[in-house]
């Protein structure tokens, strides 16, 4: 299923990206979705999630079909039916909202310029259906044009709904750029709405509403990212708040900023925060940035003054994040665990957000498990700009690019992991690949197997799989080489990149078309192992890692073959990679037959 978007040179701010005011599933777009666009020039832009039922399918691209390969044309994301389910909804759709009464809600915003009204739509089964758009309130038509984002419910039972009054962007004279954060509330369950007013935050021009949250002394907080005059990292983050349940609101006291630059200058600098209160009273705050990380800046009264910034551990590039706390006190956060560097026809600006990974801690944030995937594109696309809500059955709903998922908490805590290609290869990501299938094994039977050719020269032949993170732990692969095989290149890593990329990440290893198995050494070279795998026989290979100490072991049918020492740093590891090392051509390949992870905290 596919959105379209008419995007306009004025969006091509940061955080702008993906307003999604309301997307049609039918492929119109109501209101205005926007996405960086550095060409200034109009453009139609393809806007896909990916995150969907167990056992449904919808079509993508199919790269190296051969003939008995199966057609694997959508991600199989969580470990059981149930996990993580896309709800399908006719019509417009927006940030959702549980309420004190148990509705789910969806916000959005319609109608042309300065005819623009706030619309609702309504479940009463956790979010499992909605029904039609109700009108909330009309907007001023004296104005520019309003986009929704944030919404809150605080705890005197007030919503909230903040989101964006864009006029325009200049990237000659910044001075000319207007864009300002509205916020409108209803003191009765959204039956009537209180004037719309606009949120002082020190500035003329945000590019994004992402977060409100509330903190245990009643203030609200609308963290925003504003536009100054620097030279480096032009955007500062800032936290205006309000005392009064939103009736009046306070300039922030603090800019926080971060020399992270880049090329696109409007990209740099402390971009669309998200934030939350911790348990022991401090305000954690969670800005992007363009260095490859999300940032982090903590609070101890309120939101009045911030300590300097700093990276998390958090892999992410200009791509904006989402937290909540659940019912039962746990943290989940929501973010693009990706690398940003495309491939081919495939641009980095959707490789940066190619997925949408779940994090979930029960310490407030100091470990972290799960790093799962909830949402994955299978074309070129991206599914980004996370909002979400607790419903009363206690799953998860989430908001991305358009597209609305319900998850399940809990199966980010599972620590072992089993692949069987039951799915297919539809827990693999092939993005900007050929080659990846899933066939009949090859000794017979119905089971099928993942197989890995190389069908042209020009194009890489690699795939990835997501796993349970883990600082240390192991995953065994039953593998098997062809006569004829080309070579392969296996390793582990924190994040996702496309996987045919050249990445060594974390403990690299190759088979080489002889079948032995070489492991990197420090300076890069390879070394031989005394590892050979033979052609055409099923082979047990073994990594138990250790990010802690830095040190994995690998092991060939149960003979340890080599101890590697940690290539790139990484606090912990949650991806497989496997690619294809031919220098043209692989008509003979390698089949897997199975993958088990069992990851330790």
């Amino acid at each position: 299923m596919r959105f379209k978007a008419l995007l306009r040179p004025a969006s091509v701010m940061p955080a702008l990206g993906l307003l999604l005011l309301g997307i049609d599933s039918s492929g119109e777009t109501k209101g205005n979705a926007m996405r960086d666009n550095p060409s200034g020039s109009e453009s139609e832009y393809i806007l896909t999630a990916a995150s969907t039922d167990v056992g449904n399918s919808i079509a993508s691209e199919q790269y190296g079909k051969a003939d008995g390969a199966e057609m694997d044309i959508e991600p199989a994301l969580g470990d059981r039916p149930g996990d993580v389910e896309r709800i399908r909804i006719e019509g417009p759709i927006g940030p959702p909202l549980a309420l004190a009464d148990g509705r789910i809600a969806l916000f959005h915003v319609d109608g042309p310029p300065h005819k623009q009204s706030a619309y609702a739509r309504y479940s009463r089964d956790n979010g499992v259906t909605f029904g039609e758009p109700q009108k909330l309130f009309d907007f001023p038509g004296d104005r520019g044009s309003f986009m929704m984002g944030a919404v809150l419910l605080s705890s005197k039972g007030t919503i909230h709904l903040f989101g964006l009054d864009y006029y325009d962007f200049d990237f000659k004279d910044r001075s000319k750029s207007k864009s300002y954060l509205w916020h409108a509330r209803s003191l009765d369950g959204g039956k009537s709405w209180k004037p719309v007013q606009k949120v002082d935050f020190g500035l003329e021009y945000t590019g994004s509403s992402n977060n409100a949250f509330e903190l245990k002394s009643g203030r609200i907080i609308a963290p925003v990212s504003g536009l100054t005059d620097r030279r480096i990292g032009p955007w500062v983050s800032l936290a205006p708040y309000s005392d009064d349940d939103g009736a009046t609101w306070r300039r922030p006291n603090q800019q926080m900023t971060m020399n992270t630059g880049a090329a696109d200058w409007y990209e740099s600098g402390a971009v669309e925060p998200v934030g939350i209160e911790l348990t022991d009273g401090r305000v954690w705050l969670l800005p992007r940035s363009q260095d490859g990380f999300q940032w982090e800046t903590f609070s101890k009264n309120g939101g009045l003054a911030w300590t300097p910034v700093r990276h998390t551990r958090f892999v992410s590039n200009q791509s904006a994040m989402a937290v909540l706390r659940l019912k039962d006190g746990r943290l989940i956060l929501f973010w693009n665990n990706c690398g940003a560097e495309g491939l081919g026809d495939f641009h980095w600006g959707n490789a940066e957000r190619a997925v949408i990974a779940a994090a979930i801690s029960r310490d407030d944030g100091r470990t972290w498990a799960g790093y799962r995937e909830v949402g994955r594109v299978v074309t070129h696309t991206q599914v980004s700009y996370p909002y979400v809500t607790q419903a009363a059955d206690g799953k998860v709903l989430l908001f991305a690019a358009g597209y609305l998922m319900r998850i399940n908490p809990d199966f980010l805590e599972s620590r072992d992991f089993d692949e069987d290609f039951s799915s297919g290869v539809r827990r693999w990501s092939t993005l900007a690949a050929k080659g990846v299938e899933a066939v009949p094994d090859p000794d017979g039977g119905s089971r099928k197997v993942l197989r890995m050719l190389k069908p042209d020269a020009a194009t890489p032949a690699a795939a990835c799989l997501n796993f349970p993170y883990g600082e240390a732990g192991e995953i065994k692969i039953a593998l098997r080489i062809e006569p004829g095989f080309q070579g392969a290149h296996v390793t582990i890593s924190e994040h996702f990149d496309l996987p045919g990329l050249p990445r060594d990440a974390s403990f690299p290893f190759q088979i080489m078309p002889s079948g032995r198995v070489k492991i990197i050494g420090s300076g890069g070279t390879w070394l031989d192992t005394p590892g050979d795998l033979v052609a055409g026989k099923w082979h047990d290979l073994r990594l138990a890692w250790n990010c802690r100490t830095g040190q994995a072991t690998l092991r060939l049918d149960g003979t340890e073959i080599a101890v590697m020492e940690q290539y790139v740093r990484a606090r912990g590891v949650c991806y497989l990679r496997l690619r294809s090392t031919a220098p043209s051509t692989d008509p003979a390949g390698l089949h897997i037959r199975s993958v088990a992870v069992k990851s330790l905290p």
